[in-house]
Order: C-alpha cells, then sequence, then structure tokens
C-alpha cells in the first residue's frame, strides 16, 4: 500500500527561501501547527541562527523559539532546535566567524537527525544558495539531509527568476521540490501580478498563496488542504 493510500506522514521537510526575509519561519511555523493538528509530533530545527538578540539566559534565537513553540515543545527544547547562536545578524557562516567557531555542513546535518517518529521540519537560513558555514551552502545542507524542499518566495514583481533559479538548482542537485509558497508581504502589489499561474506552467508541484496580512490560522487552514498536509506525500515537480 502506497503512503498516499496509508495516510503516512512525509518524513519532513527542508524549508528555503528565494531571499532573507521572505517568511519562511511564518510558513514553518504554520506548518508545525498544522501536523499537530493532525496528531503528529514534528522535530524542528533550525541549527544555526545569526541576530539572536540577548536575553535572560543568553543569545535568544527568534526563529528557533518560534518554532520551538509551534511543535507544542517545552523552551527548553531550543538547545536541541537551534544549537548555534550567534549575536551578529549577518550570514550565519560569517557571524560564526565573528566569534572565532567554524561550523561544518557535517555538524548542522548530525544536529538535524531525526530524534522521534514525527517529521522533521529544517529551516535555512537566507536563500537556498546563501552561505550557511564555514564549508558549505543551504545546498549542501539540504543535500545531505535529502529531505523534499518547501520553496518559500514574496509574491513579488521578479520573484519568477529566483523561483526558477531555484528550481533548476534543486533539479541538479537530485532533490525533490514538495511545493511553493507565494508569500505576499506588500498592500501596493499590482492585484495583475500572477506568480503562481506562471509558476504553475511551469512545475506539477503544488503552489499555495499566502495573502498579505494572513494571520497564521488562515495559512493553516490553506495548508491543510495541500499535498504539504502530512495526509499525503508531496509530488516531485520532476515527473
Amino acid at each position: 500500500m502506497s503512503p498516499t493510500q496509508t495516510g503516512a506522514p512525509p518524513q519532513g521537510l527542508f524549508v528555503t527561501g528565494t531571499d532573507t526575509g521572505v517568511g519562511k519561519t511564518f510558513v514553518s511555523c504554520a506548518l508545525l501547527e498544522l501536523w499537530r493538528d493532525h496528531g503528529l509530533r514534528p522535530q524542528p530545527r533550525k541549527p544555526v541562527e545569526s541576530g539572536c538578540p540577548p536575553g535572560p539566559d543568553g543569545l535568544r534565537p527568534e526563529d528557533g523559539m518560534n518554532l520551538t513553540r509551534a511543535a507544542g515543545l517545552p523552551d527548553a527544547a531550543i538547545e536541541q532546535v537551534t544549537p548555534w547562536r550567534f549575536p551578529d545578524a549577518i550570514a550565519p557562516d560569517q557571524a560564526a566567524a565573528n566569534q572565532g567557531v567554524r561550523l561544518t555542513i557535517a555538524e548542522l546535518a548530525a544536529a538535524c537527525a531525526p530524534d522521534g517518529t514525527g517529521p522533521r521540519l529544517v529551516e535555512g537560513a537566507g536563500g537556498f544558495y546563501s552561505p550557511l558555514c564555514a564549508d558549505g551552502l543551504n545546498a549542501d545542507l539540504a543535500e545531505a539531509l535529502g529531505l523534499p524542499v518547501l520553496l518559500v518566495a514574496e509574491d513579488r514583481l521578479g520573484t519568477l527568476n529566483t523561483c526558477l533559479l531555484t528550481l533548476e538548482a534543486l533539479e541538479r542537485r537530485g532533490l525533490q521540490l514538495a511545493g511553493i509558497v507565494l508569500n505576499r508581504r506588500r498592500v501596493d502589489a499590482d492585484p495583475r501580478l500572477d506568480n503562481a499561474a506562471a509558476l504553475r506552467s511551469r512545475t506539477s508541484a503544488p503552489i499555495i498563496e499566502s495573502a498579505e496580512g494572513i494571520t497564521r490560522a488562515a495559512l493553516v487552514q490553506k495548508l491543510s488542504t495541500s499535498k504539504l498536509s502530512g495526509r499525503t506525500p508531496p509530488e516531485d515537480s520532476r515527473s
């Protein structure tokens, strides 16, 4: 019996973006909440985070903490969700180097290893080809983990170029595209802009549109009807 017939959950997802600040954590938290609604016990990971402000217990990884809480885990689980945190709000490889730390893809991949039966959600930092550590990019971590990749993009003019470049990069590395979330963040976007239609003509993967100002609850509801819900496995865009 196939995973679709049994309703088996996905093995997990690697969440990347076309750029920084496109809404990866917002989308990731909605997915974690959705998986919990389905009775799953998701395992979030954002192994390295830069730009962490100081808190009473040291540097506070805000994205990692949001993922931890969305997964229903206690705050103490942040030690496993985001084990490496750096203060400088720059690329993680540079932020780590500024603190005398040399991180490797092997170390980050080991930190993302499963520790339970629920699906993993691993969030990268920045875009797919953004540097992540001393010896690799987000793309290298995604390849090391072998998880299907969810691409989050800002729904604006110009995003088709970065989306299609990322899709080509995924295919070259033999990675599966789980879907694309188009996250509209500007109220002044031309209402005639239709990136979703343009992408649907170029990939069979699910395309989810997230309206400007959408709440997490509304995004959870929208995701619940997609193949990212955990009820069926993601499609292969290359089929």
